[in-house]
């Protein structure tokens, strides 16, 4: 019985370490998501999709707009669309690309820093990774924010390493990407620069993915002033986000659109957003950032407890409700899907946040991945920071999971190579570390215990 298990241990391991395992590994990932998306093909698109679906069709058939999304996924979807139509299916479809490219360049990252083994690794854990299977054929910003924000940290990886023009532009390209694709993804841009400058001490070498990043940016301006008449500050949206998270109505903890309207909008909220909603969109802009703006100044201590709040919110797991399944199953089945989906997403998300912790304070063991720590933890804090002083829940946390995912494939490997014992020698040997270790794990199930409790007994599930 036992030489069963040990032979497939050895296949497994041999697997991992063959140069050819990765292609496998991106093989299965799409069927799986081919598989997936053709259960949900036909199925409405939900929450900004069918914004960015609309977007798409306006640009496509040359409409003048009102920008009110941002715009990386609406071009895609039209460049896309032009090739092989307008359907839900072509723009469901149009994600798995994205998913290939994404895993691809997590793959090469883990591979700067770690064994080939730990590279295929973590491109194995993306493949069941539940919400990654779900949104590869959802057409919103999730895996081209992750791809974006994979690949920034790839080629400052690649350029530290051996600075030239070619890991560079490309770096500058996908910081553009990001930006369209996120515009509250600015805050990435300056710490790309800072990054590389204090890396390199080069200024030229800091300042020219911002620079490239901004000629890709300023493209869209151009055309949405063309658009519009107006100067267009990326997209509508951002000023209104920064409102709903900053006004005298906003939820202490649940601060995002559809927790506040679960909890309920109030007449004075309802009529104060009717009033701004007549205004024009350049006006509904400057009203709803002075509003914000105010209202943070007058109550910073409220501001302060917010973003606190946010920032945990932030760390929770995504709730599953097998919403595109609902044509496919019955409603007790699809509670059941719902159920073990969010099951499966809570033990990739818990084992994946728990060994990149670990691994944190036990970072001696693997010093190329260590030494990468400020670029992963930077990038991941540069882009976070927005969303905890605005509106904030885990769905936004989709691009940071992945560079944590970076740290625990190599903490796995380590395992792999050593007994448990010599592996966490650093922690055993240093109290003060291990304390702080199990302190921050401790807060970590806090969080979790307390997006629980709000999603499930709070705002209902």
């Amino acid at each position: 019985m036992s030489a069963l298990p040990n032979r497939a241990r050895r296949f497994f391991l041999k697997f991992l370490e063959s140069n050819r395992a990765i292609y496998t590994i991106l093989a299965i990932g799409l069927a799986l998501r081919i598989l997936a998306l053709s259960l949900v093909a036909h199925t409405p698109l939900r929450n900004e999709a069918p914004g960015y679906m609309e977007m798409a069709a306006q640009l496509l058939h040359h409409q003048k707009f009102e920008p009110y999304w941002p715009p990386g996924v609406p071009y895609y979807l039209y460049l896309v669309q032009r090739l092989f139509g307008e359907s839900i299916l072509v723009a469901r479809a149009s994600i798995l690309p994205i998913y290939l490219v994404f895993t691809a360049f997590l793959f090469l990252m883990v591979r700067q820093v770690a064994s080939l083994r730990a590279a295929n690794m973590a491109a194995l854990i993306f493949v069941f990774y539940p919400p990654y299977v779900r949104d590869s054929f959802n057409p919103s910003t999730e895996y081209p924010a992750a791809a974006c924000v994979m690949g920034i940290v790839l080629f400052m990886t690649i350029a530290e390493r051996k600075p030239s023009l070619t890991p560079i532009a490309l770096l500058g390209v996908a910081l553009g990407a990001l930006i369209l694709i996120r515009p509250s993804s600015l805050l990435v841009a300056a710490f790309v620069c800072y990054y590389l400058f204090r890396r390199l001490r080069n200024v030229k070498s800091a300042v020219a993915p911002l620079a490239i990043a901004a000629i890709v940016v300023s493209l869209w301006m151009w055309k949405a002033y063309n658009l519009t008449g107006r100067f267009v500050a990326i997209n509508d949206s951002n000023a209104q986000n920064l409102f709903w998270g900053n006004n005298p109505y906003t939820p202490l903890y649940a601060t995002w659109g559809e927790a506040q309207g679960e909890i309920g909008i109030s007449a004075g909220y309802r009529s104060l957003l009717e009033g701004i909603d007549r205004k024009s969109p350049q006006d509904r802009g400057r009203l709803y950032t002075e509003l914000a703006l105010n209202h943070i100044k007058s109550r910073p201590g409220l501001f302060a407890l917010r973003t606190f709040n946010r920032a945990r919110a932030y760390f929770g797991f995504p709730v599953h409700y097998a919403e595109p399944l609902k044509n496919v199953l019955g409603k007790q089945s699809r509670i059941m899907a719902a159920l073990l989906l969010t099951v499966a997403d809570v033990l990739f998300y818990w084992t994946v946040a728990a060994l990149a912790i670990v691994f944190l304070f036990n970072g001696e063991k693997a010093p190329l991945v260590a030494d990468r720590r400020l670029c992963l933890l930077g990038t991941a804090l540069a882009y976070a920071l927005p969303y905890w002083m605005s509106m904030s829940q885990p769905r936004y946390n989709f691009p940071v999971v992945p560079l944590l995912a970076v740290f625990a494939a190599a903490f796995l490997d380590l395992f792999l190579q050593a007994r448990p014992t010599e592996v966490l020698l650093p922690i055993r040997e240093s109290s003060l570390r291990r304390n702080a270790m199990l302190l921050v794990l401790a807060a970590f199930a806090y969080i979790q215990i307390e997006w629980m409790y709000v999603n499930y007994l709070r705002l209902g599930g």
